[in-house]
């Protein structure tokens, strides 16, 4: 079957033609849901999708011509091109599948869209009494289906999916490996932010986390636990100040007190459980310090490059075409 896979973020469009697993040929456009919240339409998003499909269809005398688009991620919110409710946890294969919406757009004629819906975890109403157990996500639910085929991992027990972005995605899988619980946090944003926005720019390199030194973010990880986020993050001006420490070595000072306040969430969402087993994807740059983070408290490490994570989110998109097919026939 020769198809389009498609994955729209906040910044970026990606989009495959497929045959079968098979990646036939690939390009990304600089166009995502943020252009629809800038614009008030997804006006800039349809065009880029199409440019993009266009782009990669094979031309009318090669024969089999796809017809199908299989989407997720951002492109199913409010701001995409077709809204799916999120599915409520626990959620796995056919519980997504189930929920799959077929869709046909004018200004994509002779395609056929079959978007994925995300998967929302605790109450359906949120309030200052459960907000801590509410999370969403759009686009790492099919990134998990696919590693659960692509990706070795015990047979029993828990497991944590943790996915690197803009916004850190921690996704409790049960026993059965359904996705239960989840816990989302700001933290590429916020590390983004540091880096270029504020003071702490001249205090660091240029490519701020190319090295790792596990001895000041263990550091940095206790000054935040003795004297609070804030103030760990300015001490690394006060280090590059009044120190000859190495602004590499402050860089990975600076990620410690950044991780120590995402553990809290993970131990939130785990309930201190220990020795599970973790997937890690995501950023490359980041996952060095979250390895050493993880494994100094129990956990089991397997950390995937971008091209399994690739290959992960592109079988989870096919496999719940699949299900979602095999369900209506």
């Amino acid at each position: 079957m020769l198809y389009f896979a498609v994955d729209s973020g906040t910044t970026n469009s990606r989009v495959w033609l497929m045959r079968g697993q098979e990646v036939v040929a690939k390009t990304q456009v600089s166009v995502g849901v943020r252009n629809t919240a800038i614009d008030g339409n997804n006006r800039a998003l349809v065009d880029g999708v199409r440019t993009a499909i266009l782009d990669l269809s094979p031309g009318r005398k090669s024969g089999e011509q796809p017809q199908i688009v299989i989407a997720a991620g951002m492109i199913t919110s409010n701001l995409g091109l077709h809204e799916v409710a999120h599915v409520p946890a626990p959620a796995g294969l056919h519980e997504l599948a189930s929920n799959v919406q077929q869709r046909q757009f004018e200004d994509l004629k002779g395609f056929t869209f079959y978007f994925i819906p995300g998967v929302r975890s605790g109450p359906g109403h949120a309030d200052l009494d459960n907000v801590a157990s509410v999370d969403i996500i759009r686009g790492e639910e099919t990134e998990v289906i696919g590693a659960l085929e692509e990706i070795e991992q015990p047979s029993k027990g828990p497991l944590l999916y943790i996915h690197l972005g803009s916004h850190t995605k921690m996704i409790q899988l049960d026993a059965t490996r359904r996705i239960s619980a989840g816990a989302s946090t700001l933290a590429g944003e916020l590390t983004q932010a540091i880096v270029e926005q504020t003071i702490l720019r001249s205090s660091l390199p240029e490519t701020p986390f190319a090295t790792f030194s596990p001895i000041f973010f263990s550091q940095g990880w206790e000054h935040c636990q003795q004297v609070g986020f804030t103030r760990g993050l300015y001490e690394v001006r006060i280090l590059q100040l009044n120190s000859k420490f190495s602004k590499q070595d402050l860089a990975s000072f600076m990620l410690g007190v950044i991780l120590f306040e995402e553990f809290r969430c993970i131990e939130s969402l785990t309930n201190n459980a220990i020795g599970q087993q973790v997937l890690l994807s995501g950023l490359p740059h980041l996952q060095p310090a979250w390895t050493f983070a993880l494994e100094s408290h129990g956990f089991s490490v397997r950390r995937l490059s971008a091209n399994e994570t690739e290959r992960c989110f592109l079988t989870g998109m096919l496999r719940i075409f699949q299900q979602r097919m095999t369900l209506r026939a």
